[in-house]
């Protein structure tokens, strides 16, 4: 009996995240290629999820039937945390410059985030495993992790961002 590989679940600890700006476009099929300069390394990707609302509808005459129909759909944030980077990266800089500069005005920039799940192929190199693309993503949050004296633990900051939409891909 032969059992394919793919039929296992997903092991979710090797992962990469990239990002770029929206006027480049979006995720082309899956090649293996990241997206440069933008790319930086997260110790944990949550939120990756949406939701269907739904209106129930009685039928006519029918005490005892109720229809759901679909509704708009929402997504949740998305939150990348990392070890606090010592020097300024170029993720750092795009969340900066919406949430933490001083200024009289601010301009939005959109970027797509791109969030890559790795495994090692036969021949020990990374293999993308299953990708997910978020549109049109802006910083919605930043929180530096607490400092504590009596614990010799890395400093962590998570970036909580929204979007529009995503896209999964699957690379069978």
């Amino acid at each position: 009996m032969h059992i394919d590989k793919n039929d296992y679940p997903a092991l979710g600890f090797k992962f990469k995240v990239t990002s770029t700006n929206q006027m480049k476009g979006v995720l082309g099929p899956l090649s293996g290629v990241f997206f440069d300069p933008d790319e930086s390394f997260f110790q944990s990707v949550s939120g990756i999820g949406a939701d269907l609302s739904t209106s129930a509808i009685t039928d006519a005459g029918s005490n005892n039937r109720q229809y759901q129909l679909p509704g708009t759909t929402t997504y949740t944030d998305l939150v990348l945390s990392r070890g606090l980077i010592k020097s300024e990266s170029p993720i750092a800089k795009w969340v900066s410059k919406l949430l933490t500069n001083d200024s009289f005005s601010y301009q939005v920039t959109l970027k797509t985030v791109n969030v890559f799940l790795m495994e090692k192929d036969e021949k020990n190199q990374d293999r993308i495993v299953m990708a997910w693309s978020f549109f049109n993503c802006y910083p919605k949050g930043l929180e530096i992790g607490a400092f504590n004296a009596d614990k010799s633990e890395i400093a962590v900051e998570r970036l909580k961002l929204t979007y529009t939409h995503f896209n999964q891909y699957f690379n069978n």
